[in-house]
């Protein structure tokens, strides 16, 4: 009797042992996910990678230094920061308030915020979900104001001041998708409102502890010490230097946890363990006001990979970067932090995910019947082409016999007069002859944007001393001069500091790092200018002298 109770007693240890630790990958498995990883080594920051399989892990390994200057190593129990796999933490939250009736997706914002701009009528939670409210990204308005993040200590009551700063939106909410992190500290401020407690002690209550994520927490206190986090780094020309997050927002970023705890959470999509409600809730893709479908849904993204369903998010702050992904057809999950702002998480991602579920089948692209190209009917089509609905300009040149794109000297290749192909996005000019008056430009998933010719510009100096002046925008809380200097507009916007503005059209200027300014005027004279950068577009600053 007794040996057959030992007898027992010892399979059930070995059942219990191989089921809490799954057996390893093949060695050849793991060896070709070292070597994606393998420029990662005692010189330099690095990384965890960890990969469950039906909730067992299968593969968990830590790359590279957390502490450069105290030779210390990231272990598999290294905390980082995640970066925007941040949002769907934010977002399951809102979901739980959802699942409970205090909240609808068909809610404005003054809804809860009856002090928020008028605009927020038409800005519905939902679109704060998808991004597509058309909320201007605080943290760009910010870099307009001379001030980006990194540079001084941001908290959510400085958010939530710029955000109500606002006076419209980048578009009309609902009509486009537009990835900005107002939409995601918008949904902190709504649960806190919501709830009654504080968005770090409801997401600890509601969603860490029950899922068992015991080293997770917010980044609420930049200053505070965690034990075992590993300090993040950028890289330039093959120099690490310091690059961590000095502020004090969360619920868009600033969640510090472990890759344990991370596949602990990417795991409940096939555990359910917060609810199928909540993970169907979750997954549904945001639907533009025109019926497109696109593929961000509530917090994470959905796609298709190789056939496979892929649920989603990459993360980037200071020099931390993430990549948190699903794949539901196989119960895999892959978790990746790393302290090594050079590396790209979402490309080390891909590359791991085509050892499991073999490479993506690249699309056929059958290449097009080409013509010579003759100076007659090409050479009028250079010019200047700005974006209908947006900012964004082209320029394209005649030179060495072909019609060119003039930043990068491409040539583009003619199937007719009036279609031709750069790679694989295909410019179609209107069929009237003569110069045309637009572009259509249409990528390989068949999308198109509209570029309209404007006039290029070349002001002289007593034309460009219109455009002088000082100006001031409540929007981004900033007063900068305009000034003529060394034969150029040049903004003025910090001690010592000057920005050199390049004409390209009729009124509209540009910078080396791309920001955008309209110049507005009435019948006489300069009335202000809508400054336009990625994620914020045309802040106004009104012309004061």
């Amino acid at each position: 009797m007794r040996t057959y109770t030992i007898f027992w007693l010892l399979l059930f240890v070995y059942i219990h042992f191989n089921i809490a630790n799954a057996q390893p990958l093949a060695s050849d498995t793991a060896g070709n996910i070292d070597k994606i990883f393998s420029g990662w080594n005692e010189s330099t920051p690095g990384g965890v990678i960890q990969l469950t399989r039906d909730g067992q892990t299968i593969y968990r390994k830590a790359f590279g230094m957390a502490d450069l200057e105290h030779n210390a190593k990231n272990t598999t129990e290294t905390i980082f920061e995640a970066g925007s796999v941040s949002k769907q933490f934010t977002a399951a939250a809102v979901l739980l308030l959802v699942e409970q009736g205090k909240i609808k997706f068909t809610d404005n914002l003054l809804t809860y915020f009856p002090d928020f701009p008028a605009f927020g009528k038409d800005i519905t939670i939902e679109h704060l979900f998808h991004h597509t409210s058309g909320l201007r990204d605080w943290g760009s308005v910010a870099e307009i104001g001379g001030w980006p993040r990194g540079t001084r200590v941001y908290t959510p009551a400085h958010v939530k001041e710029i955000i109500w700063r606002q006076t419209t939106t980048n578009f009309k909410p609902g009509s486009a998708y537009s990835y900005s992190n107002s939409n995601y500290s918008m949904l902190v401020f709504l649960v806190e409102k919501v709830s009654g407690q504080s968005f770090q002690s409801f997401t600890t209550e509601y969603l860490f502890k029950p899922m068992g994520m015991t080293q997770t927490r917010w980044r609420d206190n930049y200053r505070q010490v965690v034990p075992g986090r590993a300090l993040a780094y950028s890289r330039n020309m093959n120099i690490y230097t310091l690059n961590m997050p000095f502020e004090n927002t969360f619920g868009h970023g600033g969640l510090l946890t472990s890759t344990e705890d991370l596949s602990k959470w990417n795991n409940r999509w096939k555990t359910a363990s917060l609810g199928a409600k909540l993970n169907q809730l979750q997954k549904e893709k945001g639907v533009l006001n025109n019926g497109v479908s696109i593929a961000y849904a509530r917090g994470v993204s959905v796609n298709t990979i190789n056939g496979f369903e892929e649920i989603s998010h990459s993360g980037s702050t200071a020099g931390y970067r993430s990549w948190l992904a699903f794949y539901s057809e196989n119960n895999l999950s892959v978790t990746y932090l790393s302290n090594d702002g050079s590396r790209n998480p979402v490309e080390a991602g891909k590359k791991i995910a085509e050892i499991f579920l073999g490479k993506e089948t690249e699309k056929k692209w059958e290449t097009p019947l080409f013509i010579p190209v003759q100076k007659s009917w090409a050479e009028p089509k250079a010019g200047i082409y700005k974006k209908l609905n947006g900012f964004d300009t082209q320029e394209l040149i005649w030179k060495d016999s072909a019609l060119r794109i003039s930043n990068n000297k491409q040539a583009l290749k003619a199937i007719s007069p009036n279609s031709f192909y750069l790679e694989n996005i295909r410019f179609d000019f209107p069929s009237n002859a003569g110069n045309p008056a637009s572009v259509r430009l249409t990528n390989p998933a068949g999308d198109t944007s509209t570029y309209l010719r404007v006039n290029s510009f070349t002001p002289d100096k007593k034309t460009l001393t219109l455009y002088t002046g000082t100006y001031l925008s409540e929007e981004a809380d900033v007063t900068v001069k305009i000034i003529l200097k060394d034969g150029k507009l040049q903004i003025s916007r910090d001690a010592g500091i000057l920005i050199p503005l390049m004409p390209v059209y009729l009124n509209y200027f540009e910078t080396d790092d791309q920001d955008h300014l309209l110049f507005k005027k009435n019948e006489t004279t300069i009335t202000g200018i809508e400054w336009s950068i990625s994620r914020a577009y045309n802040v106004w600053f009104k012309k004061i002298n």
